[in-house]
């Protein structure tokens, strides 16, 4: 049995080329025909990467710390799930680099001789369940946003203004064109232009904090909605160090905010000159970008109108605040320019899982067929809270932890019954404690993931 999985993690790279089920799209997974891309910089990728991860969630942060922990606590929870996401994201690209793997499920079948199919089968159907919810969440809050635009700058009366009408004019025009495309690095323009028009959303948050127009007696104080007002609620100030069993409300936005690991091998394979070190910096470059737009926003959504945080906290500031209408455009803006990202995840799962690959016969009528399909849950759907619960923590764990868990063991258990050094790969991180670290750090993702879907729905089940 040993010498028969040696041999078949040994022979796996060329198995996932010549398998009939996946044959075609191994060997074009970057390219299309004759196509060779030159690849995607580190800087680039690391847009893409944090472009991946920044949506319309940053805007609920303040909502999950205004629930009742502490600034540093919600701090703290922050960055550990940071560290611990990242590190999964990359694991799934150093797995990918010991197996000659370019999917989830090809790296799947290259680490398992038996259930190997069934284990990389059942990763791609999860990456398409949560990437299908993903788009369709993206399709409600973009048809939203576009209507409130429209109604902030009183435009009525056309198909084209409503929620509905809006959303498939965008479809069509704009995002249809940008998810045809087949190389990452076209997408690196748009990345780094959603991510400055969340960052131009922030510092005006922080321009409203500083000069004070949102406290008491400022200018837009009054002319604020009901409920949406600055409050302390019992208190006469910021929670600092409170930490009490509201902090599962953070921990379940925590569990999603950094999931952009159904693209981790995509992302891994369109790198130029990859490695385990350049797709490390990608990564870590992208992460931080990410946690540093988190962090800002949720503290100083939550230090300027308090206990009062909206689940949007663009709807706590004035409809009177030209540059609240502003940032709502931007936000919409940057939402357009993250949907071909997560369509990304949806496209790739579902070309593995069909066994077709990446040519043009294949990309164009794929493509079409799964925008047709996102248009029409866009334009059925109305509630962002059923998309999001469908798809919220269960299905996030697993993608972020619990399958980089699985992955990251039998990587290396695999190896290590071919009797192969696998420290090029895993020990620039790990060093030379080897299998013990690796193994243990899997156990500790698997079992981190499976506590938040536990915790998170017992917490919900109380509510």
């Amino acid at each position: 049995m040993t010498e028969a999985r040696a041999v078949y993690l040994e022979d796996s790279a060329s198995e996932v080329l010549s398998d009939e089920s996946v044959g075609h799209y191994a060997s074009s997974a970057e390219s299309s025909d004759a196509e060779d891309f030159e690849g995607v910089p580190v800087m680039a990728m690391a847009f893409n990467i944090s472009k991946g991860i920044v949506g319309e969630g940053i805007l609920s942060l303040p909502a999950g710390i205004a629930a009742g922990t502490g600034i540093v606590p919600a701090l703290v929870v922050m960055t550990a799930f940071c560290v611990v996401m990242m590190y999964s994201f990359w694991s799934i690209g150093r797995c990918c680099e010991a197996t000659g793997g370019k999917t989830h499920g090809d790296v799947g079948m290259a680490v398992l001789e038996r259930g190997g199919r069934c284990f990389g089968g059942t990763m791609e159907v999860v990456n398409l369940l949560k990437t299908t919810m993903t788009c369709t969440a993206y399709a409600l809050v973009i048809g939203k946003n576009s209507a409130d635009v429209w109604t902030a700058l009183d435009v009525h009366g056309s198909w084209f203004v409503t929620a509905r009408g809006s959303f498939l004019t965008v479809l069509v025009v704009i995002l249809l064109p940008l998810c045809l495309l087949r190389d990452l690095s076209k997408l690196a323009f748009s990345s780094f232009f959603g991510l400055a028009c969340e960052a131009g959303v922030v510092v005006f948050m922080i321009v409203r904090l500083v000069t004070g127009e949102y406290a008491p007696g400022g200018e837009f104080y009054n002319s604020q909605e009901p409920g949406t007002q600055l409050s302390w609620g019992d208190g006469d100030g910021p929670e600092i160090l409170a930490f009490d069993w509201s902090v599962f409300v953070l921990i379940g936005s925590m569990s999603t905010a950094f999931l952009a690991h159904y693209n981790a091998p995509k992302f891994y394979h369109q790198l130029r000159r990859r490695s385990s070190r350049s797709f490390l910096r990608a990564t870590a470059g992208g992460y931080s970008i990410a946690v540093l737009l988190f962090a800002t926003c949720m503290i100083v959504g939550y230090l300027t109108f308090g206990t009062n945080c909206q689940g949007n906290i663009l709807h706590n500031y004035s409809p009177h605040d030209t540059w609240a209408t502003v940032s709502r455009v931007a936000m919409l803006l940057a939402t357009i320019c993250g949907f071909p990202i997560a369509f990304t995840g949806l496209r790739t799962a579902a070309l593995r899982l069909c066994g077709c690959g990446h040519r043009r016969r294949y990309w164009v009528p794929i493509t079409v067929g799964l925008l047709s399909i996102i248009g029409l849950l866009g334009s059925v759907l109305t509630d962002l809270g059923i998309v999001n619960s469908l798809g919220g923590a269960t299905l996030g764990s697993l993608i972020e932890l619990i399958f980089p868990g699985l992955m990251i063991m039998w990587t290396f258990s695999a190896s290590q019954s071919k009797e192969t050094d696998v420290t090029e790969v895993f020990g620039r991180f790990e060093g030379r404690h080897g299998a013990r670290l690796l193994t243990g750090l899997g156990v500790a993702l698997l079992c981190f993931g499976t506590s938040i879907v536990l915790a998170v729905t017992v917490f919900k089940m109380d509510l």
